[in-house]
């Protein structure tokens, strides 16, 4: 064992320096158990936290990873599993308790940035032919390089750091006639997780073109053959991994996402000192500015690339082209685009920064493997240069770079050069120079580490204690585990106590919120017209405090609060300490049959309560609009033009707002639709008041949309509408009331001709229904083309109604059976099987006629 670890120490050095370097900067910045902070933050917190609850939940049985109920009224979970899930690093969240995830993404995100040390060692050593310090040196500044830290909370992007150096390594190994380790690199990486794979594999196009270009000869039946088995090998990992590929790409084409534009092809997105300052220690603007930051070591090395005269002409002007490009595609917008599928990312504009740092690392690297005291006079000049570019950034960027930092990085740039200088000019201290180089390399790294989390704590949204990790409100969920205990069919619950958009998931009731870049949007798109929040687009929905008509239809029987539910027909069904559930009389079924006219909605935006009415159907305006009795402007100028209303505070630092008066006559629920600002830009700018009572700040992120003023008989409804910026403007300022007995009498209607579920499981669905005429089915399920459905027996089509399912049927009583799996599982695995049976018979009759030939040898030389 001993002989083993000795062998292969600086493998085992280049795993656990950074892993432990990282894990000491989060015990300095005290997080749990060492303190009361954690790691949770932004995505992390909204997001794989709750994903990952649902993936345990699956390994004990209590959840599916092909479908999920409990996210987004019915979500198709194997792309979100491949998307946010399938890191074979996940199985390590096993190790712990359910409880402790928190700590388990610690663990997960310190053995990452440990692989990714580990395998840029190997890299480096395969590139030098031998183990010593030069490949340590720069493998832990790669796995501890800006680009992990700024974006550690997103820790599906972290694989791809410790897959590159595999992938480029066996695109070296491909011109040496040997395959494996390439096919088996790309798989991980398409597995692991598919959109850094694309960026990835960009890179690797583009590294695999230089090494073609690199060769001493080249021909063009060496480029064809070359070629060749870089595409065979690249279509055997893709077939390899097509059980992830197929259906994850066939859920995401059923989404529409923004366009890109054309016209910003050549915007400008970084200016030249901003992206000057980045490779410097300590930057900020993490989360809006490329983290290129690879080691001042690395930065004072890789420019002596392209000056010494120990590299050839050629070899410099091929890294200088690629270098260049990658520069350019940070400031350019439309090169930007590229790299990330010419999708605009939402948020964290550059995520392919890891391959620059991997470039100039690799560059510097090749500089250290042939420096010697002739290049000390060009070291000289370029760490003047860096030194004067700090000066000149603490005047033209002071944010980025403060005089502290500055000197900081300053002399880390004159102990570097030092040291370089001792390791060359005095021979008799090379070894105790390198051992000092390590060491400055390591508290560089550690330093900018330290100063990154920090700043990063210090951006709203990125800073969660410990203790947030629980939900504060008591007896939350052994209420939700009561009621599942007492009402054993078919519902949903809609919880208006909450942390984040995928509650339901991490808490395993059947609601409707949800906040995932894989999720419905077709769903999405039919809730907004209804009037419910899609701030992002396809990639989030909000039910807020719901819509009562609609929420009666998607069958949310219950509602989950600590305060008192002011909606008709809602009465309390149980409490547990504060968190009482409250029961929808009027909730129907998972199905019943409806018109397809109720499903044709208008697309205006302000049109939510005429389709609220026209998805309701029947002959009745269930929603009427209503005007205010008496309005009040109270320290506003108000001018009108058109539908817009433009408001301004006589006097900013004083209260400023509208009162409407409106006599509500019957049984009414009352709903306001208002747009506030312009767009984004106006979100928390009105406090709305009903009868004196602060409802909250709307419209908001998440809450934009239609905002329930709560149940009314026969009174009088005062809505103040407050404004809490000086100037702003009112797009719509719709009000509506629900007629409440005409609602119900409808209800009672629909109800007739409901769908009676005799068995359902995670992804199946069996009942009956009586049909009185010929007409549609509908299901409050969310439309996928992974459902199948049979009627009595025959399989029939399955149809889009809106966002949900549908099926035609005939008068007369018919069982029905639903069926999911998703859209490209059968054919991805069937894929996924052949080629991995073609890849291990191809290496067990290489490793065969190897073998041969070495018996044959063998046998001559005896």
């Amino acid at each position: 064992m001993f002989t083993f670890f000795t062998k292969f120490r600086i493998y085992f050095a280049a795993f656990f320096i950074p892993f432990f370097l990282l894990g000491f900067v989060f015990i300095l910045l005290k997080v749990y158990p060492f303190g009361a902070h954690s790691l949770l933050m932004a995505d992390q917190f909204t997001q794989y936290l709750p994903f990952y609850h649902h993936l345990y939940d699956v390994a004990k049985g209590d959840g599916n990873l092909f479908y999920s109920w409990e996210s987004g009224m019915g979500l198709n979970f194997w792309g979100t599993f491949a998307y946010y899930l399938s890191s074979p690093i996940s199985i390590l969240i096993f190790l712990l308790p359910q409880t402790h995830l928190p700590e388990a993404f610690i663990l997960m995100t310190l053995t990452k940035t440990g692989l990714a040390g580990l395998t840029m060692c190997s890299y480096l050593i395969k590139i030098e032919g031998r183990q010593n310090l030069n490949a340590l040196m720069f493998s832990s500044m790669y796995a501890l390089m800006s680009f992990t830290i700024g974006y550690f909370f997103n820790i599906m992007w972290l694989d791809s750091l410790y897959v590159l150096p595999l992938v480029l390594l066996g695109i070296d190994q491909l011109f040496k006639k040997r395959y494996w380790l390439f096919i088996v690199s790309l798989s991980l990486l398409f597995i692991s997780n598919f959109y850094m794979a694309y960026i990835v594999g960009l890179f690797a196009f583009l590294y695999f073109i230089a090494k073609i270009l690199l060769q001493d000869t080249i021909t063009i039946q060496s480029i064809l053959v070359d070629c060749m088995n870089f595409i065979l090998c690249t279509v055997v990992a893709f077939g390899i991994s097509a059980f992830i590929i197929i259906p994850t790409y066939l859920q995401l084409n059923t989404n529409e996402y923004q366009p890109f534009d054309w016209n910003s092809l050549f915007l400008i997105d970084v200016r030249f000192f901003e992206l000057l300052a980045k490779p410097f220690n300590s930057g900020v603007h993490l989360l809006d500015r490329p983290n290129i930051y690879s080691g001042l070591f690395t930065l004072l090395l890789f420019p002596l690339f392209f000056i010494s005269k120990k590299i050839k002409v050629k070899e410099k002007m091929i890294y200088f082209i690629l270098l260049l490009g990658l520069i350019l595609s940070f400031q350019i917008h439309g090169l930007n685009i590229i790299w990330h599928a010419f999708e605009s990312p939402t948020g964290y504009l550059h995520r392919f920064g890891f391959v620059f740092s991997f470039l100039v690392i690799y560059l510097a690297f090749r500089v250290l493997m042939i420096f010697d005291s002739e290049e000390l006079p060009s070291l000289y000049k370029v760490s003047f240069s860096a030194i004067c570019i700090l000066i000149l950034l603490t005047e033209f960027e002071p944010e980025q770079m403060s005089i502290m930092k500055a000197i900081v990085n300053a002399l880390f740039l004159i102990l570097f050069c030092f040291l370089l200088y001792l390791r060359e000019s005095k021979l008799t201290y090379r070894a105790i120079a390198t051992w000092m180089i390590l060491l400055a390399i390591l508290m560089d790294i550690s330093l900018n580490a330290y100063q990154q989390v920090k700043t990063l704590n210090s951006y709203p949204g990125y800073s969660y204690s410990r203790n947030e990790y629980n939900i504060s409100t008591p007896g939350f969920h052994e209420a939700i585990k009561k009621l599942g205990e007492k009402d054993s069919t078919f519902y949903r619950l809609n919880s208006s106590i909450r942390m984040t958009a995928n509650d339901s998931l991490r808490y395993q009731y059947k609601g409707m919120n949800n906040f995932n870049t894989l999720s419905n949007g077709t769903l999405h798109d039919f809730m907004y017209h209804l009037g419910y929040s899609t701030t992002l687009g396809v990639r989030s929905l909000a039910q807020n405090n719901g819509i009562l008509a609609s929420d009666a239809l998607l069958g949310f029987k219950y509602a989950l609060s600590e305060q008192k539910v002011n909606k008709h027909g809602y009465t309390k069904e149980l409490c547990v300490m504060n968190s009482c559930i409250y029961k929808n009389k009027d909730a129907l079924p998972i199905g019943f049959m409806m018109e397809a006219e109720q499903f044709k909605l208008q697309r205006k935006e302000e049109a939510a309560f005429v389709n609220q009415n026209l998805f309701l159907g029947g002959t009745k305006d269930y929603f009427k609009k209503l005007a205010p009795e008496k309005t009040i402007y109270h320290n506003l100028s108000v001018k009108k033009e058109g539908q817009m209303l433009y408001v301004k505070k006589n006097n900013p630092n004083d209260e400023g707002y509208i009162e409407m008066t409106f006599p509500i006559s019957g049984e009414q629920q009352l709903y306001t639709l208002l747009s506030a600002g312009k767009g984004f830009a106006g979100f928390g700018e009105t406090n709305i008041y009903v009868n004196g009572k602060s409802i909250g700040i709307y419209p908001n992120a998440h809450y934009e949309r239609v905002l329930d003023l709560g149940a009314f008989s026969d009174e009088i409804s005062k809505v103040k509408i407050e404004f809490l910026v000086p100037e702003t403007q009112l797009t719509h300022r719709l009000f509506y009331g629900l007629d409440i007995p005409s609602f119900q009498k409808r209800m009672k209607e629909m109800r007739e001709q409901a769908f009676q579920v005799t068995d359902y499981s995670d992804t199946t669905m069996k009942g009956t229904i009586t049909a009185k005429t010929d007409n549609m089915l509908f299901f409050s399920i969310p439309y996928d083309r992974g459902w199948n459905a049979k009627v009595n027996g025959e399989k029939v089509p399955v149809e889009k109604l809106g966002g949900f399912l549908g099926l035609k049927l005939e008068n007369g009583t018919h069982d029905v059976e639903l069926k999911f799996i998703p859209e490209g599982l059968v054919l991805g695995s069937m894929i996924s099987i052949i080629s991995l049976l073609s890849f291990l018979t191809w290496l067990f009759m290489t490793k065969s006629k190897n073998n041969r030939q070495n018996k044959a040898v063998a046998r001559e030389t005896e």
